[in-house]
């Protein structure tokens, strides 16, 4: 087999390979089903949904390009943590937004999806961390969510 050949069949895999990624069907949560918390684990990437201590749904999650640490105060554009009540109801250029306690006030930090100019970018967001303190998931995904859960619903942020 030719040099070229070689290459051209290992791109041919690789294109076919985020195609089939970026197409693959995810449902994380059974139609229906309510969530009481919420539990983001910033180390992990992963957001996860509970329903009576019982975890119902996992997704993995974009979150503050400026790293892991903890938001102490406005405009540092890190993800915050620790304990939270959900806001639903917001509007959102982002398809749909959760607020996040005390620092959806100030802040406008968020669980939320990726929006109507980003929405193509699917599951590919979850590559690099982009949000200026949020917590990003796919607009599919932040459907699930939202449908999931009432306001006052717990947000546990952990480092």
């Amino acid at each position: 087999m030719t040099k070229r050949k070689i290459i051209f069949i290992t791109i041919s895999l690789l294109f076919l390979g985020l195609i089939v990624y970026y197409f693959y069907s995810e449902q994380h949560i059974k139609d229906g089903q309510k969530a009481d918390k919420i539990v983001v684990n910033k180390a992990a990437h992963e957001l996860l949904l509970y329903y009576k201590d019982e975890l119902v749904a996992s997704y993995s999650v974009s979150l503050s390009k400026k790293g892991l640490g903890k938001k102490t105060m406005k405009g540092d554009n890190l993800t915050p943590e620790g304990r939270f009540k959900a806001k639903k109801g917001l509007a959102t250029k982002f398809h749909k937004a959760i607020g996040v306690g005390e620092w959806e006030d100030c802040c406008l930090v968020r669980i939320h999806g990726l929006g109507e100019q980003f929405g193509w970018v699917g599951k590919f967001h979850r590559w690099i961390d982009l949000t200026e303190g949020c917590i990003a998931l796919t607009n599919n995904e932040i459907d699930e969510v939202h449908k999931a859960i009432v306001d006052g619903t717990k947000i546990e942020i952990n480092p």
